[in-house]
């Protein structure tokens, strides 16, 4: 029943609906999966400014679910959630960023995003940014902050 509810709202342009919807079909939940649907659900809500469905949509981007790979345009999305605060879209920029994953490396710039996201309790934020510390990567070595980032 929720599928359908959720389908009568998006089929109106309600942003949260849609992206609840795409998650549905992502998982097969109430329905059968539908990746490239999901994809052109989460693009809907996105162009509508939802931070969840511009770091879902990132996500696919960057894994080729639903369409082709596409990391230049997964690092644009979480770009877009990520300025909206949303943490876990700031932890995978800031991975793209540390790889050089669809764009260049700014290694300073991971270790400042990867502390956005590990202010809000991301536990891979805080490893990652805990590695940098202790490792003196993006800015100096710090082993106290380390130390308290893995703890």
């Amino acid at each position: 029943e929720a599928r359908r509810l959720y389908g009568l709202a998006a089929a109106q342009g309600h942003a949260w609906a849609q992206y609840r919807l795409g998650v549905m079909q992502w998982h097969a939940e109430g329905g059968p999966e539908d990746c490239a649907e999901t994809r052109r659900l989460f693009g809907l809500a996105a162009a509508q400014g939802d931070a969840a469905a511009q770091c879902d949509l990132g996500a696919m981007h960057d894994d080729g679910e639903g369409g082709p790979e596409d990391l230049v345009e997964a690092r644009r999305l979480y770009g877009l959630a990520a300025a909206q605060g949303h943490a876990w879209a700031q932890y995978r920029l800031g991975v793209m960023q540390w790889h050089a994953e669809g764009g260049p490396e700014d290694c300073a710039e991971t270790r400042r995003l990867f502390g956005l996201a590990a202010a809000q309790g991301d536990a891979a934020a805080q490893c990652d940014l805990g590695a940098m510390h202790d490792d003196g990567e993006g800015g100096p070595e710090d082993l106290v902050e380390a130390r308290r980032l893995y703890g």
